[in-house]
């Protein structure tokens, strides 16, 4: 882990600290308003570290050593006028070890302790009711009006955003199957601008995704388009769809990227990816893709289009970056059509497979990891022929098989040079350690599918009867040779409708089988619909973004501050209310860690990202803090609406009993989303 990636977490930390600290600053200042007693207010969690009482200083834990070696008896047990005559605070602040939260400790009011009461006029269960409402609902308006004033730093230095246009319509999705209102074939398409989402402006592409993610089950999210050269605007009704099991809703849109490399720490990762094939090895960190062919590209999109055109051939690209120009020549590489596996979980590490009519190439090593324990064993370029007692494995299939075995030695069967080659390499964590990839160059097929699934429907594949064997070489189409996967995709399209290709067996005695096909117009279309790609996907370049700013007018920027809030708490409810509604999965909620994960990524971006999502994660705060539930601000709220109406407040049997309640509710949400952050740490 770099330094910069620490430096980044430890800001978070304290970041995060700093909100629930503000929050409890909130409860300090209303109950002193309140003239409630606050005995302590402490930053952090934990043992003291360093504690501060007006009348003794500053001193290493607690004060209260010192207070009583002096007095006689501490500070808390003393009454008002003795503190008065010691010339001592009532209250002492200190500052401990966690640096996660803090609290205000006042008089007669103890969470999770309804039974803390107190006779003292100054005890927080004296005070007016409305008083106490003030006090108990400040931490959460401290929290909203921070937020508030982090959007309004944020808008007045500008924060970019990705843009609201496409940059990608995944195959097969909602958006992908869904035509304008008013068009029968008038798909949306990389380069589209998103205006409107459900009415409203759509002022960056994260706009799009939330729509998608907090979407009513059964309601389509509503999509106003502006294409160039398209005169009118066009509306597309898209019904969002979870591609993994309770999973979030999607439309399956990407947003569109430039044609320069990410830069800082995910730039270096795309680089060591790239620096795996030989000819990326001139590239550098931030550089940008110029021109394809001799002609210019400003957008991923264009550089895409040169790719669908290619035919196959490999692409003349040209790069700059820090006062260099350098030429590589960019593989190009046939797609093979997605197929949605009937008999796989929905959240298995793999659940689909790329192939062809049911059969798929077999799968070999793209890379070693230089920490993989493989290392040295298995060897780039290495065909897969066996692993352990699965034979000749899909490469989703490896991947979920893979995933069952424990830590431990595993052997291997490879196809290196031409020549069979037994190995025992080591598996660890479910992971050998090595970038999988299809052996498009290698025409052999490895174990046939015979059903998959078409929308919900599990429909058996056009090779379903023809009892091909794990293994077997392609050896033509309709009497035509074949030498590898592209070459056994070009005859399959040319064939048409009516197929007749040959196979050898897997035996040494190679039986020769040979396979006729009528194929469906919906299977056609599939092959006839095929892409390409490359080795330099859109995920490689920097987004194109959108600034928001408030072009440095600070009236401009505290409307954009208070509307961002109004939106987030909105979008907080909206997003508590999906849970229940089970379109929105247990499996998303994030905790501390997860919070500290995401955040360190973000704050790698900027300070105006930091701050930006500070301010979300204060929103959070306040709306869960304010929840009708047992222990929360919420909760103690409800109570005194309860007293103020019924004159006494909810008994103590019921308040302990929903003290349990909301502390099992609390731990439960913890284990909960500290599962999820572990297993998304681990995966």
């Amino acid at each position: 882990m770099s330094f910069d990636s620490i430096f980044n977490m430890i800001l978070i930390v304290l970041g995060f600290g700093f909100l629930i600290g503000i929050h409890e600053l909130g409860h300090f200042v209303a109950a002193k308003w309140a003239g409630i007693r606050a005995n302590a207010f402490a930053i952090g969690m934990g043992p003291q570290i360093f504690s501060y009482r007006k009348g003794v200083g500053f001193c290493y834990k607690s004060t209260s050593g010192k207070v009583i070696a002096s007095f006689g008896k501490d500070a808390n047990d003393m009454t008002d006028d003795e503190l008065k005559e010691n010339d001592l605070s009532e209250t002492e602040y200190s500052l401990r070890l966690l640096p996660v939260g803090g609290f205000v400790s006042m008089l007669g009011q103890e969470d999770g302790n309804p039974d803390a009461v107190s006779k003292d006029p100054r005890s927080y269960n004296q005070c007016p009711i409305g008083k106490r409402m003030v006090v108990v609902s400040a931490g959460v308006v401290m929290n909203i009006l921070l937020a508030c004033f982090l959007f309004v730093v944020c808008f007045q230095v500008g924060v970019n955003f990705e843009a609201p246009i496409l940059g990608l319509v995944a195959p097969g999705s909602p958006a992908a199957t869904t035509s304008a209102n008013g068009f029968d074939d008038l798909p949306l398409q990389p380069g589209d601008t998103v205006l409107t989402v459900n009415g409203a402006p759509a002022k960056t592409f994260t706009d799009i995704g939330i729509a998608s993610a907090m979407a009513k089950p059964g309601v389509p999210v509503i999509l106003e388009v502006k294409r160039d050269r398209q005169d009118s605007l066009l509306t597309y009704s898209i019904m969002p769809a979870s591609v993994t099991q309770k999973g979030l809703l999607e439309l399956g849109l990407y947003p569109a990227s430039s044609t320069l490399l990410r830069p800082g720490q995910a730039g270096k990762d795309v680089i060591d990816a790239l620096h795996a094939e030989q000819s990326f090895r001139t590239l550098e960190v931030g550089m940008r893709l110029m021109t394809v062919n001799g002609n210019a590209v400003d957008v991923w999109s264009e550089y895409d289009s040169y790719v669908q055109a290619s035919n196959g051939k490999s692409l003349e690209t040209l790069w700059s970056g820090d006062g260099k120009s350098i030429s590589v020549d960019v593989p190009v590489r046939p797609d093979l059509s997605i197929i949605r596996m009937a008999d796989i979980a929905a959240s298995a590490p793999q659940n689909y497979e790329r192939g062809l009519l049911g059969l798929c190439p077999l799968t070999k090593i793209g890379s070693v990891l230089s920490s993989s324990a493989n290392n040295g064993v298995l060897l780039p370029e290495d065909v897969l022929l066996k692993v352990a007692s699965l034979e000749a494995p899909r490469m989703g299939q490896l991947r979920n098989f893979l995933s069952t075995f424990s830590d431990g030695d595993i052997n291997f069967l490879v196809l290196r040079d031409g020549n069979e080659v037994q190995l025992s390499g080591t598996i660890t964590n479910g992971l050998l350690g090595v970038m999988l990839v299809q052996a498009l160059e290698v025409p052999r097929v490895s174990q046939p599918i015979l059903t998959q699934l078409i929308g919900d429907e599990i429909v058996q594949t056009p090779i379903a009867a023809s009892q091909i064997l794990a293994g077997s070489k392609i050896l033509g189409v309709d009497g035509t040779p074949v030498h590898n996967w592209l070459e056994f995709r070009s005859a399959l399209i040319a064939s048409g409708k009516s197929i007749k290709f040959t196979l050898a067996s897997p035996f040494k005695s190679a039986r020769i089988q040979t396979v006729a096909l009528e194929l469906s117009t919906a299977d056609e279309n599939v092959l006839t619909h095929l892409t390409w790609s490359s080795p330099l996907p859109m995920q490689m370049f920097d987004p194109i973004y959108v600034l928001r700013s408030s072009g440095g007018n600070p009236f401009t920027a505290l409307k954009m501050g208070f509307d961002e809030t109004i939106s987030m708490v909105e979008m907080t409810y909206i997003t508590l209310d999906r849970l229940f509604r089970r379109s929105v999965g247990v499996d998303q909620l994030r905790g501390p860690i997860g919070i500290v994960h995401v955040g360190s990524k973000i704050a790698d971006r900027g300070y105006s990202y930091l701050f930006f999502f500070l301010a979300i994660i204060s929103i959070n705060l306040a709306v869960l803090n304010f929840l009708p539930l047992p222990i929360v601000d919420g909760g103690l709220f409800l109570y005194l609406v309860y007293e103020k109406l019924f004159q006494k407040p909810p008994s103590i049997a019921f308040q302990n009993a929903a003290a349990v309640l909301g502390l099992g509710l609390i731990a439960t949400l913890f284990i909960v989303t500290f599962y999820n952050d572990i297993a998304r740490l681990v995966g």
